[in-house]
């Protein structure tokens, strides 16, 4: 267990959830001792962030005896939003008990699993909560011709592809794309380097959680990290557009250690203040989004795309991850989830990485399209915090120039990668 000290602004945002309480420590004196010598403290709190990255504190308190008398763990969850999902809180108390365990004498390991067992409490997703999708709905992508690979995190199929070798070009999509969006620029950014197109959770043919509070800012960058951490990627150059450069930011700051380039593309890491906001075009999409209960995905790409027209088998592939509505939860959710305000989940966390970001010199190319109402804008934004960042406009193209503009636009990203 490591504590930490949070930042007393961080905790303003969060609202505090009793978990477990003990009431009668004392009469386990040496149990009440060795907390007090693992915490440092006989009364007070000491915070911590667990493997999902959720805040907890340990507050101890002390009634006049030698020991600390009661004792109560607390989650801290972000301040408008639902509880994370109950198998991460009981993964999250159940690791904090095995460490009580190895601290304090007369307490087994192996009985507080045991215990856990007769609890029925299963650290893992619950029966029907992830779907996935048949494999059959993604027969015959035109022009996606790559094998899909996969890598298993928090008990979740994360699938990607990747052609070419070399350094990862890492190439990250929003909503409610999936990696599908990448396939014009694949074959030109192969040249360069690695390319590696992940799904993310909830898209493409990725698991799906079904409930709302199982997605989250947090969760997906805490996901995408760990797709990196897994395929153990260095020297990555980040390719993103939309969400894929909310999270991709944010990793970047998380792990700046990993990466040597970025290309941000029609995107923004907004932290809820106003110099940072993320515009009306967005405004108005998020109103149209939070009113629909499913999305015709096809469509809504046949709407956007400007450069060109889908054919009929492309606009269906874009619509193959989801066979119905219950499987876009993770689409219907993303829209609320930019924030857009300071208290709003996520926020302070974008304004951490912002800070981190500014020290950061490596090359950065901001692509963005001369047609895009959504994150008009969000190149000025972005070059606010990279102001060494070399600027592309990519005319005739929407928000998804990956389709307006994908071959040409991936020739001058390789042609800046040359450079830089």
């Amino acid at each position: 267990m490591q504590f930490i000290t949070p930042n007393p602004e961080e905790l303003t945002y969060l609202r505090v959830d009793p978990l477990l309480i003990e009431q009668e420590l004392d009469v386990r004196p040496a149990v009440a001792e060795a907390l007090a010598a693992a915490t440092g403290i006989r009364a007070g709190r000491v915070y911590w962030r667990s493997a999902h990255d959720h805040l907890y504190a340990l507050e101890l308190g002390d009634l006049g005896r030698a020991w600390p008398a009661i004792a109560t763990v607390y989650g801290h969850w972000d301040r408008y939003e639902p509880r994370p999902p109950e198998h991460e809180i009981d993964a999250d108390l159940l690791d904090f008990c095995l460490w009580l365990a190895e601290v304090a004498p007369g307490i087994e390991p192996s009985d507080v699993a045991r215990v856990a067992s007769f609890a029925g409490i299963r650290p893992s997703w619950p029966e029907g909560a992830v779907l996935r999708t048949p494999d059959e709905r993604f027969a015959l992508l035109p022009g996606y011709p790559y094998p899909p690979q996969y890598v298993e995190v928090e008990g979740l199929r994360t699938a990607y592809v990747e052609h070419g070798q070399g350094n990862p070009i890492l190439c990250l999509h929003g909503e409610p794309t999936w990696g599908y969006l990448y396939r014009h620029m694949i074959p030109a950014l192969a040249v360069a380097g690695r390319v590696i197109v992940p799904d993310l959770i909830g898209f493409g043919r990725s698991d799906k959680p079904v409930a709302d509070n199982a997605y989250s800012y947090r969760s997906h960058s805490r996901w995408m990290r760990r797709f990196i951490e897994a395929l153990d990627l260095r020297d990555i150059t980040l390719v993103c557009q939309d969400w894929g450069g909310l999270l991709g930011l944010r990793l970047l700051a998380a792990m700046p250690e990993r990466f040597a380039r970025v290309v941000a593309m029609n995107t923004g890491i907004p932290s809820g203040e106003e110099r940072d906001g993320v515009g009306p075009g967005f405004a108005r999409w998020r109103a149209r989004a939070q009113a629909m209960t499913a999305m015709d995905v096809p469509a809504m790409l046949r709407f956007a795309v400007r450069g060109r027209a889908l054919t009929d088998a492309e606009a269906a592939a874009y619509g193959a991850p989801f066979p119905s509505p219950e499987y876009q939860t993770g689409a219907l959710v993303f829209p609320r989830l930019v924030p857009t305000r300071l208290d709003h989940a996520g926020a302070y966390d974008n304004r951490a990485a912002v800070a981190v970001l500014r020290t950061l010199s490596l090359p950065v190319l901001l692509a963005w399209a001369d047609g895009d109402e959504v994150t008009r804008g969000g190149d000025d934004r972005l070059a606010a915090i990279f102001p060494h960042a070399d600027r592309l406009t990519v005319a005739g193209a929407g928000h998804f120039l990956q389709e307006d503009r994908g071959e040409w636009l991936a020739g001058q990203i390789v042609a800046w990668l040359g450079q830089s």
